[in-house]
């Protein structure tokens, strides 16, 4: 009963997510200026600007033109685009498979590598091993994932000519941005591993296994990493939103036809519909990824089953 409430309440958390982006993102795309002077020819009159807005529907009263951005919003019926006349809705689906094909496999990458690194680390405190990996992700962690991906490109695409500089050339394009957004993410989480490790260790129930005798492995993955777990699973569901947020400017320095590129090339053209599509998905994708994540960390965690949220 705790659990379906909890999902309720997560429930009405999405639908007001959907209502607060929508009116933000509808007054933010209208303060940045005139879709219709942009997308008229530059020697266009008056009468050709006014004409371009009527096309667009931006004569209409603004509470008008709020409500149907509300009611668009649940019906996923956002109409055509201003600046190339295509469907929006099938636009941003078809740019969101592109995009996820890049955010998943680093998303599971760099929880493999945190563990396993994260995991070494806290066995070996006192190791100058141990030491060396946790500075070389805090060094990692602190250069910025756009500069990673130039650095890859430079080597691997330029000079060594083993993979394409930009996307759109196959499979091989998915390397170099996979592996900016998988360095990107296991530099933190492999920070965080460790600590968490390190402080399950010391907790009462891994100490009491330590003391019956018991191996060093069970010790390890039957009572200290079910402790350390919850936060870490916690923070995957954060992660996701980092790496979500990265592609808006790693897809357009890649090249690469996903939806963080449409959506900076429909905020460069004004292009409302377009805008409004593309941050709703990517907000109730990041809403629901971290829905999921609070319910296995509640599943997972006993403390937790008695909240409502």
């Amino acid at each position: 009963m705790n659990l379906l409430r909890f999902l309720m309440w997560k429930l009405l958390l999405l639908l007001t997510v959907l209502l607060g982006v929508t009116t933000l993102m509808f007054f933010l795309t209208r303060a940045t200026g005139d879709p219709a002077v942009l997308l008229s020819p530059p020697e266009a009159g008056p009468e050709v600007i006014e004409a371009t807005r009527v096309r667009l529907g931006l004569d209409q009263p603004l509470i008008v033109q709020y409500w149907d951005t509300l009611v668009s919003t649940f019906t996923l019926d956002f109409g055509t685009s201003f600046a190339s006349g295509q469907n929006v809705w099938a636009s941003v689906t078809e740019r969101l498979g592109p995009s996820l094909t890049l955010v998943i496999p680093s998303l599971l990458l760099a929880a493999l590598l945190a563990g396993m690194i994260g995991t070494y680390a806290a066995l070996h405190q006192a190791d100058a091993r141990g030491r060396l990996l946790m500075g070389a992700a805090f060094i990692l962690d602190g250069i910025p994932y756009f500069l990673v991906a130039l650095v890859l490109v430079l080597v691997f695409a330029i000079q060594l000519g083993w993979l394409p500089a930009t996307g759109g050339d196959g499979s091989i394009s998915l390397v170099i941005p996979i592996a900016v957004l998988t360095i990107q993410g296991f530099a933190t989480l492999s920070r965080l591993t460790r600590g968490q490790l390190i402080d399950s260790l010391s907790q009462g129930p891994v100490t009491m296994a330590k003391s019956k005798g018991l191996p060093a492995r069970t010790v390890l993955f039957r009572h200290a990493v079910p402790l350390a777990l919850p936060p870490l699973i916690a923070y995957l569901g954060i992660l996701f939103s980092f790496l979500i947020g990265s592609l808006l400017i790693l897809e357009s320095l890649l090249n690469y036809a996903g939806l963080g590129q449409l959506l900076v090339r429909a905020v460069q053209q004004r292009d409302f519909p377009t805008v409004q599509a593309c941050v709703l998905v990517i907000a109730v994708l990041i809403t629901v990824v971290n829905i999921v994540m609070d319910t296995i960390v509640r599943l997972l965690d006993p403390r937790l089953r008695t909240k409502v949220a």
